[in-house]
């Protein structure tokens, strides 16, 4: 192999290992349980039944996090499916109040298919093993993980939009 051949082949492989960590597709199909979204604070589970939803964890001390809320706000305001399509906004906060200062408004104008949940003892988190934040996963009508993705997510792009708009007709 040459040594333009080397470094080409580094260079894939280091793209595709980075590809994996941005967005997992779990090959064991792990559930969201009622009894794992009981153990969340001020939360209606009632509106996931039957539905496919974003779980996403975040916290205000995560920078990344309080710069990614607020598009994941407008992504929820303007993704149109056939069906709804929640997002589940955990917070790891100790409090809801103290969650609530970095949304847009303060969270006193989210759209109706934005759910908060407060998550203060990382329960849930860690049941799915969240470890790097925020963290969001795709869950489906039956409370299996479809996908994971890990990182701030680039929500505002209109390919997103897409890609949630094809996946869930």
């Amino acid at each position: 192999m040459t040594k333009k051949a080397g470094i080409i082949a580094v260079f894939l492989g280091v793209c595709l290992l980075t590809y994996l960590a941005v967005k997992e597709s779990p090959s064991s199909s792990p559930q969201v349980t009622d009894a794992a979204l009981s153990k969340l604070n001020d939360f209606d589970r009632g509106k996931l039944k039957g539905n496919h939803y974003l779980l996403h964890f975040w916290a205000k001390w995560c920078e990344p996090c309080a710069v990614e809320i607020p598009h994941l706000v407008e992504f929820a305001r303007q993704v149109k499916t056939s069906k709804p399509l929640y997002v589940l906004a955990v917070s790891l906060d100790n409090t809801m109040e103290e969650a609530m200062e970095i949304l847009p408004g303060q969270g006193k104008d989210l759209p109706p298919n934005f759910l908060l949940a407060l998550d203060p003892e990382h329960r849930v988190a860690e049941a799915l093993g969240s470890y790097q934040y925020p963290e969001t996963y795709l869950v489906g009508p039956d409370g299996r993980i479809l996908e994971k993705w890990i990182g701030a997510q680039p929500w505002k792009k209109p390919e997103v939009l897409q890609y949630f708009n094809s996946k869930l007709q």
